[in-house]
């Protein structure tokens, strides 16, 4: 049975540090939104964010008919975890949802801006736009996906996250089933 991994949190709460330490310590393929985003237009809307996740999932799910382990790294904001676990089901794939957050909103924006300072890159979210990114996330409900606080150590975390995945008795509480519309991710 291959595995489906997904990192969810909003920008700067450690997904992608933990996402490319695991790839590489699993030799598993890495599917990342910051590689299918290659631009952010102008005051970009739902309907972009929707073409980029579908063209994610897409990714995703041509690793799944081949029966290989994947790992993808993006927000997830809400519904489209559920079109991820979805995909997980149709594979018949472990789904390994975790969600990374801060527990110190007074850290995390140290780290926004001193991330954005370094990469001077304006598709890089400041503390502003993860504000605004926040108000729309849907944080995940207990029991339905690995928590990792982002302020904690990195290695303890890193050991939280290998276990989770590779184990096999990870009882979770499914997300709920929702129709799938192709499109409507958010």
């Amino acid at each position: 049975m291959n595995t489906l991994v997904i990192f969810s949190g909003l920008p700067g709460t450690g997904k992608s540090t933990l996402a490319n330490r695991l790839a590489r310590e699993l030799r598993w393929p890495l599917l990342r939104i910051d590689d299918v985003v290659l631009e952010v237009p102008e005051n970009a809307g739902t309907d972009f964010w929707d073409s980029q996740i579908s063209i994610l999932l897409g990714l995703a799910e041509a690793q799944l008919e081949l029966g290989i382990d994947v790992i993808v790294d993006s927000v997830f904001m809400n519904t489209d975890r559920h079109h991820v676990q979805a995909l997980a089901r149709k594979y018949q794939a472990r789904f390994r949802p975790i969600y990374t957050f801060n527990s110190d909103d007074r850290i995390w924006e140290a780290r926004v801006t001193k991330r954005y300072a370094k990469l001077n890159n304006p598709a890089v979210a400041t503390w502003d736009r993860l504000q605004h990114q926040r108000q729309h996330f849907r944080i995940w409900e207990p029991n339905t996906a690995l928590f990792v606080d982002g302020i904690k150590n990195i290695e303890q975390n890193f050991v939280d996250v290998l276990r989770f995945v590779t184990g096999e008795e990870i009882i979770l509480t499914p997300l709920e089933d929702i129709p799938l519309v192709k499109g409507k991710y958010h």
